[in-house]
């Protein structure tokens, strides 16, 4: 915890006020007898570390005339108590200039001003030191000096202003408002950090806050902090940052003046790339796609966005720039800078991978919709980018180039998962593509190469299925009309009559027959197996669905060869359908048997390892060599029917394959078998799955 109010009071023992700076910043302080008579000396001992630094100190009203004999008085103290050194705390006046000594490397003696030696043993010095060690004099490079303007409507040289009030220890609390607020407070932040280190006792150092250490109250340091922490002014002044949500009632105290940082204007952002680009090509190119585009332009006029862009033309090699049409190099640009962004906010640990899928969801909602509907809850962490603006009609992007980073970003994550079909359901344009190619160039390539059979194929299957959606729809309707009229005219007729047209009756409902297994096959076609998986018992699924058809067929002969403890991976009804499509297909071929064998039928299941598979064998005609290729297509068949032969939808095949294939299976026709043999393989189960 840092001092209290009243240690921190003008009134008072000056030496009591030190003592307690001392205790407060984590020291014991303990007083022994003098050497001279009457005197007591004090003493400092760090409460933790190794080895305990053990200090003698003593305050000075002023700075002494004689300075060299006032570091020999200490000197000779510090031998004199065994202490590791010995210091004196002058309360008012400046040392002389180039007299600036370091706590933590002082020797045996030294002198400090109250203010100086407050900062060091704070641990604030060497924060403002390690601040200035570690920035990269190309990160301060970067920054652009700021305009400003007061309440009072005066403008002013934001950062002159920072520095003059942070000098002033009377001075108000200052809030920063306006476009890259923190960046002006970090650049403010390092200079004084870099003052501070060249000049200790009279530059003001200003720190953001790291834990209680920095929450003291001190008139020779600020901390820069967040305004969205405080409901009302703080006691002791500070730089403060509004953030989203920040309490309006601190911008109207007395106590705090508040300072609008002013957008740049397009000539300064101009000569700031320039600089950087140092009169590259892609200083050409930059300027060229500011003119072509006008998002880009948005993009790059604004504050915070200036070192992301900067950094994503530096990342794109020469012969991108020079050659690239505009539009392929503005997409390359804008793909870094979103990258750059990202790893910004998750560096501050602003943002998370959560954070950036839902803007990739918003993206493709406001381009289905026009708007967001959806909540997203880290508005405040992307607002400095400007391309994102929430009112109370929604949230929405207003930069369509970055809508279409997101976009593509969105489309990546669908395909990687598996969802081809988000390039069926939308007609993206073709900005989004350039950044399909820059971002993720084997999704690219997978879209402009095998995979654009693939595609083509599931169109043509969309259509098909759009297509058949609507015939069974339409059957429906009349097939139970017809039956209805078939009954009705049945009724209408006598005994001798109804004789006399029976063939042509059973003719009819064959026909009627025929379209409605055709309408049922193109709904189960085109619904397609729904549900979970689970672990199903083969045999038994077999026996149901052999017992109509061996009822309906009594002739022929059947045989089932599958063990009982055969289980699968399958959705249940799937199966069910999928069983009931090739023994279906089965009896059919059995019964239309042209040749002088007899009617049979096996079904036998093994299992190989993980996967289990069912053979379906009949002594059928067989399938021409020349139709094994189209066999599972849609509305294949040689099933014409006649002369009492069942007659096929061409779809049951079709249907297996689909089902088999959506749990993970292989369906097939077997050309080694003499008979006919389809066989399923699926992955094997268990029991108590």
């Amino acid at each position: 915890m840092g001092p209290t109010e009243d240690e921190l009071s003008a009134e008072g023992d000056p030496q009591e006020k030190v003592a307690q700076i001392f205790r407060a910043a984590g020291f014991e302080v303990e007083r022994r007898v003098g050497a001279a008579p009457g005197t007591v000396e004090w003493f400092a001992v760090a409460s933790t570390g190794f080895p305990r630094v053990r200090t003698c100190f003593r305050v000075l009203p002023t700075v002494p005339e004689d300075i060299a004999r006032e570091l020999s008085e200490l000197s000779a103290i510090c031998q004199n108590t065994g202490s590791d050194r010995a210091i004196g705390i002058v309360m008012e006046g400046e040392l002389p200039e180039g007299y600036e000594p370091d706590l933590g490397t002082a020797s045996s003696s030294a002198l400090f001003t109250f203010r100086h030696w407050a900062l060091e043993v704070w641990g604030i010095a060497d924060k403002a030191r390690e601040l200035v060690r570690n920035t990269e004099p190309a990160a301060a490079d970067l920054y652009l000096p700021r305009r400003a303007q007061l309440a009072s409507g005066e403008e002013v040289d934001a950062d002159a202003f920072i520095e003059r009030w942070a000098d002033d220890p009377n001075g108000p609390t200052l809030v920063l408002l306006g476009p890259g607020k923190w960046t002006t407070a970090s650049h403010a932040v390092w200079r004084a950090a870099r003052r501070f280190a060249g000049k200790p006792n009279s530059a003001t150092p200003l720190l953001r806050p790291s834990g209680n250490r920095l929450e003291h109250r001190t008139d020779f340091a600020v901390v820069v902090d967040d305004a969205g922490r405080y409901d009302q002014p703080p006691l002791t002044r500070r730089l403060l940052v509004w953030s989203f949500g920040s309490n309006t009632n601190l911008l109207a105290a007395p106590s705090v003046i508040t300072l609008q940082l002013l957008a740049p204007q397009i000539d300064e952002i101009e000569r700031w790339f320039e600089r950087h680009l140092e009169r590259r090509p892609s200083f050409e190119r930059l300027m060229a796609a500011r003119k072509a585009n006008k998002d880009f332009a948005a993009l790059s006029n604004v504050l915070d966005n200036l070192v992301p862009i900067l950094e994503g033309i530096d990342s794109l090699s020469a012969s991108y720039t020079d050659t690239e049409p505009v539009e392929a190099w503005i997409s390359a640009v804008v793909g870094a800078y979103g990258r750059n962004v990202e790893a910004t906010l998750r560096r501050s640990m602003q943002a998370q991978p959560k954070d950036i899928s839902a803007l990739e969801d918003a993206a493709l909602e406001q381009f289905a919709l026009g708007k967001v509907t959806s909540m997203v809850t880290f508005l405040s962490d992307w607002s400095d980018y400007e391309w994102w603006h929430s009112d109370d009609d929604g949230d929405v992007f207003t930069n369509e180039l970055v809508m279409h980073y997101f976009l593509a970003r969105k489309i990546i994550r669908e395909i990687r998962a598996g969802h081809d079909d988000v390039l069926l359901r939308y007609q993206f344009p073709r900005e989004v593509f350039f950044f399909l190619t820059v971002i993720a160039p084997d999704v690219a390539a997978r879209l402009t190469d095998s995979a654009v059979t693939g595609m083509e194929q599931r169109i043509r299957e969309e259509a098909e299925r759009i297509a058949q959606l609507g015939f069974a729809h339409r059957l429906n309707r009349p097939v139970g009309a017809m039956r209805q009229h078939l009954g009705e005219i049945r009724d209408a007729l006598d005994k001798e009559q109804r004789a006399s047209l029976a063939r042509p009756f059973a003719r009819l409902e064959e026909e009627i027959d025929y379209i409605e297994r055709l309408t049922e096959k193109t709904r189960i076609w085109e619904t397609g197996p729904t549900g979970p998986k689970s672990h199903v018992a083969l045999r038994p699924l077999v026996e149901d669905e052999l017992a109509p058809l061996m009822q309906r067929h009594p002739d022929v002969i059947t045989a089932v060869e599958v063990p009982s403890g055969l289980y699968v991976e399958a959705i249940s009804d799937a199966l069910h359908e999928t069983l009931h499509c090739l023994l279906e297909n089965a009896f059919h071929a059995v019964v239309s048997n042209t040749r002088s064998i007899g009617r049979r039928i096996v079904v036998s299941g093994s299992r190989t390892g993980d996967v289990v598979r069912l053979d379906i064998r009949d002594s059928g005609d067989g399938v021409n060599p020349g139709d094994r290729d189209r066999i599972f297509e849609p509305f294949n068949t040689n099933k014409t029917g006649g002369a009492g032969k069942p007659r096929g939808t061409g779809l049951g095949l079709a249907i297996a394959k689909r089902f088999v294939e959506r749990m993970g299976g292989r369906i097939g026709l077997d050309p080694a078998q003499e008979e006919t043999c389809f066989f399923v393989e699926l992955v094997a189960g268990k029991e108590d799955g």
